[in-house]
């Protein structure tokens, strides 16, 4: 399956690498990055561990507050480590990476990491969807927009319900889906339903406090209110920003953030540029210049992450092999954990 993952997510970027150089001009392109203020990037290389490490690590451990006390230190070690896996290794396996860290690192049962990281996802969801949403108010934006945000809007509801659900009732959700799965197929999936159900419901435990609910929200809009200040310093370093400014940087930021989902190489290869010169495009820049700020920030962003999680991979001692086999390691540590909750 994950070769299967992998090969796919190669046709993907090259697809997408395709659709965003259409119609590019390279010499003019060449010329973009020759002009581009290197200092400015320079800028966004240091804030792009910042801003993707250090602001996400302080997010997972509030999730995590509830039901774990994992030190900052290692929240952040291992969210490095895991974004570095998803920029080099094929499948998208960094999440699997992130959760198999923290346990190594900080301890933390990795059923409760990863719950932790599926909460972190939808919250990443709701502020996307919010930013959208209060640009919608106050620009002429494309009706796919709108499209955009009702879809995704009503997704990651179903999914906030499901969790508080899980959360405050796992008992009667895993009897529910019990009877769903015997109804629909025999009962053919209840057991790895129930092993789902019952391993991730204690990292959805932040969602049993209102408060807590607030602040990981409130936390969203800061992680990719500071992720669009960093598109704005990359769309100044191209002489962008009398077309784009604020509005751009951040409608880009956005829809890039939902279009790099999408299954695709390593480092998101192709479906970052596709998505930015699109978004651009919104607003006027001609693809030639979108492409070439694509290319250069991507890499202004891409290498300094990387480098950080490298450098604390490197730190830890763990081989290729171990970041591998994270995703089968994970997948074996959840099954000995659903194992162990069925003990009485």
């Amino acid at each position: 399956m994950r070769r299967w993952r992998t090969w796919i997510g190669v046709a993907v970027s090259i697809v997408a690498i395709y659709w965003a150089a259409r119609g590019v001009e390279w010499d003019a392109f060449r010329e973009s990055l020759a002009r581009a203020d290197w200092l400015l990037l320079g800028v966004a290389f240091l804030l792009a561990p910042v801003v993707n490490v250090g602001i996400r690590a302080v997010r997972w451990r509030i999730l995590l507050s509830p039901v774990a006390s994992p030190s900052l230190g290692a929240c952040a070690s291992a969210t490095a480590i895991g974004l570095m896996a998803n920029n080099v290794l094929p499948a998208r396996v960094g999440e699997f990476v992130r959760a198999w860290a923290l346990g190594r690192r900080g301890g933390v049962p990795t059923a409760t990491a990863f719950g932790g990281l599926f909460v972190e996802r939808m919250f990443d969801g709701f502020a996307l969807v919010a930013i959208l949403l209060v640009l919608t108010w106050t620009l002429a934006l494309p009706a796919w927009v709108d499209t955009t945000i009702r879809i995704a809007f009503l997704v990651f509801t179903g999914f906030l319900a499901f969790q508080v659900l899980l959360a405050a009732r796992p008992a009667a959700l895993a009897a529910f889906a019990r009877r769903i799965t015997r109804r629909l197929a025999g009962g053919r999936f209840e057991e790895p339903v129930e092993r789902a159900l019952v391993t991730f419901a204690d990292g959805f435990q932040l969602l049993r406090s209102p408060v807590l609910v607030l602040v990981s929200f409130a936390l969203g809009i800061v992680q990719w209110a500071a992720i669009a200040v960093t598109f704005w310093i990359g769309l100044a370093a191209f002489g962008l920003v009398a077309q784009a400014g604020w509005p751009g940087a951040f409608f880009t930021a956005c829809v890039t953030a939902f279009g790099v989902s999408i299954p695709s190489s390593p480092g998101f290869v192709g479906t970052f540029q596709a998505f930015v010169v699109e978004s651009l495009g919104v607003f006027g820049v001609d693809r030639t210049a979108a492409f070439g700020f694509a290319v250069g920030f991507h890499a202004a962003s891409y290498i300094p992450v990387t480098a950080l999680g490298l450098a604390l991979f490197a730190r830890e001692g763990w081989t290729w092999r171990d970041l591998q086999r994270s995703e089968a390691t994970v997948e074996h540590e959840l099954e000995e954990e659903f194992e162990e909750k069925l003990q009485p």
